[in-house]
């Protein structure tokens, strides 16, 4: 028993024990709230867990950070031709294999517009300030109107979420799910850790397809309105940007009340946004959507030139100019030009004898820089493409002859002293059933001709016996090693030019002659670069307009890169006196009227189907070659290489020469050779004061010894030594 206010030990020393039963419900209830209290804590502890296993399971193979900029340098862009001057001649689009795709001009943030990009941000993230790559608030109210709708109405990409999916679309996913939005996200949130806004923005308004071939903001501002992005108004801009959602769909070309429709949306939401003010907004959905398609300026200006520069980079760098974004400058001079094709045009009116004028091939060379400065391929492009400067292959007549001599020169046959027989000749090709007799275009012969006398007056029998003394074989190879190319036949004609050549291999020929021995490798293309990239730089040290930082760099890099020769330095001297001789007293004499030293040839083919001159001053090559494309239709009577020809030529040079100071076409002559006064009778040396006298250039050893007249009854080998014809 435990007494009230014991201390519950009685005094025999023994602990009372109070027994009853245990109280019904205990603690039981603990158990339910420490449960309960678990979940609370736990749950959503293993909750957030599980999610970052999801986010780093999709976010396994995600780069740590996009790398925008390689990404812009792969995109491919539209790639343009400049003249020597800046001008544009052309634009090129990007291509995929054969196909032809589109064009981007890529336009730097500062540059676009503020018009533009409010149009942009309206259409398709007006909060892209405002978050860090992804709108949870566009979020949320996308998810409430496709819940509302019960089907997806909104979406809530933001525009860094648009360049993510470009930017990775393989590793991100192109099939709609959660898992490639997430991604998508996780590639935002990173492009905006690395990247500023701007950048952003630049690259996306560059990159998204709006219809019509145009990728980007610029490209679409050229081919829906033919206008330059800095011309667009507040409708025009939001008719591109309200493009970017359904480019195909709502194109004005196919739709042009859904492309109202969606413009007038967008314009709208600017207004909304603050973009627009109320006046703006409201003159700017008054207005007419109307198209003014992009103008193909190609060939406007320099056409020829255009092309070949286009080709040239086409095959020499194929895999680059499919990617486009290219800026290939060349040595085009827009001015001369569009003279030189309009003064081209006159001229064939002027030699017209018949229905159609002619065709007319024409190459202006700078022989010092190596840059082709004009190029006429025919009389109008847009009639014809065809380069007949570059690509036609017909026969050069006389012109050919020069290549004749210097083989003789140069395996020594002859010298320019050599007495030539110029007589009939008569020959019957079996295998063909033709008579051949070549005869002079004065229907005369002299009998015998020195080689300089008979090349400048272009006769045709010392030719053919130049030819026989060296022999074709020797004649065709040193062509080959001028840079001929096209077939040429192993037969006494070839001497007369009776096979075809192209003009601008003929004038690659004739630059060896005049830079002695080393011909000029025509230079269309001078660099081609992409942004920053030098991808081939052929600017020459000597020209006048590079800076000097770049000159200096030129000179380093041509250093020592100096071609072998393709003749030798005495051949070429001689074979250019000997051209200087042609415009001095022969068949070329009209282009005296130059006022300044020239050297060159004139050439015409049979029935004067053909007529040429290839010649040069100290510093320009020009070739002009006039004719039709029917080789059977003829230029007429009196139109040979002289009449039909030279005019243009001379003509031409004096343009493009200007008011340059004349200098000697002749070049100090090389230590190899000497001169002698020489009788044109019998080529001895001349007695003194001998009116038929003629200053002559020979290889040294090769000069004659012999006066005229100390040694009569001598059978006249006429220079060397004493062979009988």
């Amino acid at each position: 028993m435990i007494r009230a206010g014991g201390t519950g030990i009685g005094q025999s020393g023994r602990i009372p024990v109070r027994v009853a039963n245990r109280r019904v419900g205990g603690l039981w209830w603990r158990i339910p709230c420490v449960v309960l209290a678990w979940l609370l804590i736990a749950a959503p502890v293993g909750g957030a867990l599980a999610a970052l296993a999801v986010v780093r399971d999709f976010a396994r193979d995600l780069p740590a950070e996009p790398d925008l900029d390689r990404w812009q340098a792969s995109l491919p862009r539209t790639s343009a031709i400049h003249a020597a001057d800046g001008t544009v001649l052309a634009e090129i689009p990007f291509r995929a294999g054969e196909a032809e795709i589109g064009h981007r001009r890529w336009v730097a943030y500062e540059d676009i517009p503020p018009v533009v990009v409010a149009a942009l941000l309206a259409a398709e993230d007006a909060r892209f300030f405002h978050h860090r790559g992804v709108d949870l608030q566009a979020v949320s109210r996308a998810a409430l109107a496709n819940y509302r709708a019960g089907r997806v109405v909104e979406g809530a990409s933001t525009i860094t979420q648009q360049v993510a999916r470009a930017l990775l679309p393989e590793e991100i996913g192109r099939v709609q799910s959660m898992r490639r939005k997430l991604r998508e996200a996780l590639v935002a949130r990173r492009l905006e850790r690395r990247h500023d806004k701007a950048r952003i923005l630049e690259v996306y308004a560059n990159q998204i397809f709006l219809g019509a071939g145009a990728y980007g903001v610029a490209a679409a501002a050229r081919a829906y309105f033919d206008r330059p992005l800095a011309a667009l108004g507040p409708a025009e801009a939001a008719l591109l940007a309200g493009l970017a959602q359904a480019p195909g769909r709502a194109g004005p070309h196919r739709d042009l009340a859904a492309a109202r429709a969606r413009r007038d949306h967008v314009l709208e939401r600017m207004r909304v946004a603050g973009f627009l003010a109320e006046p703006e907004f409201k003159r700017a959905i008054a207005t007419p959507v109307v198209l003014r398609p992009a103008v193909d300026r190609y060939g406007s200006i320099a056409p020829w030139y255009t092309e070949r520069a286009r080709r040239e980079v086409a095959e020499g760098m194929a895999d680059e100019y499919a990617r486009g974004g290219l800026v290939i400058e060349t040595a085009a001079q827009p001015a001369l030009a569009a003279e030189v094709e309009q003064r081209a045009r006159r001229h064939a009116a002027r030699v017209q004898d018949g229905a159609a004028p002619p065709q007319i091939g024409v190459l202006l060379w700078d022989q010092q820089t190596e840059y082709v400065e004009a190029v006429v391929g025919g009389l109008r492009w847009e009639e014809s493409r065809f380069d007949r400067s570059s690509q036609g292959c017909r026969q050069p007549g006389s012109a050919f002859k020069p290549l004749v001599y210097a083989a003789a020169l140069a395996a020594d046959v002859i010298t320019p002293g050599t007495p030539l027989r110029d007589a009939p000749i008569a020959e019957y090709d079996e295998r063909r059933d033709v008579h051949w007799k070549p005869r002079n275009s004065g229907r005369e012969f002299r009998g015998v001709a020195l080689a300089q006398d008979a090349l400048a007056s272009s006769l045709n029998a010392p030719a053919v016996d130049v030819m026989d003394r060296v022999g074709a074989a020797r004649v065709i190879e040193l062509a080959r090693k001028l840079g001929i190319t096209t077939r040429l036949d192993d037969v006494r004609p070839l001497a007369l030019g009776a096979s075809c050549v192209i003009p601008i291999e003929l004038a690659h020929a004739f630059s060896v002659f005049a830079r002695g021995g080393r011909g000029a490798q025509p230079v269309t293309v001078v660099r081609v670069r992409r942004d920053s990239e030098v991808l081939f730089d052929r600017a020459s040290p000597y020209d006048p307009w590079i800076d000097p930082a770049r000159r200096l760099d030129r000179l380093a890099a041509t250093a020592g890169l100096a071609a072998e020769p393709e003749l030798d330095r005495e051949t070429a001297f001689m074979v250019t006196s000997m051209l200087r001789d042609v415009v001095e007293r022969g068949t070329g004499n009209a282009a005296r009227a130059l006022g300044r030293p020239a050297a060159g040839k004139t050439g015409t083919t049979n029935d004067n189907s053909d007529a040429w001159f290839v010649g040069f001053t100290a510093r320009l090559l020009a070739a002009v070659w006039v004719g039709h494309d029917d080789p059977s239709h003829v230029l007429g009577p009196q139109r040979d290489g002289a009449r039909a020809a030279l005019p243009l030529w001379i003509e031409l040079v004096a343009l493009a020469e200007g008011t340059r100071r004349p200098l000697p076409v002749l070049p100090d002559p090389p230590p190899g050779l000497v001169r002698a006064v020489v009788d044109r009778e019998n080529g001895l040396l001349a007695e003194p004061g001998a009116g038929r006298a003629i200053e002559l250039w020979f290889r040294r050893g090769t000069e004659p010894t012999i006066r005229s007249g100390e040694a009569p009854g001598v059978p006249v080998d006429l220079s060397r030594a004493s062979r009988e014809f």
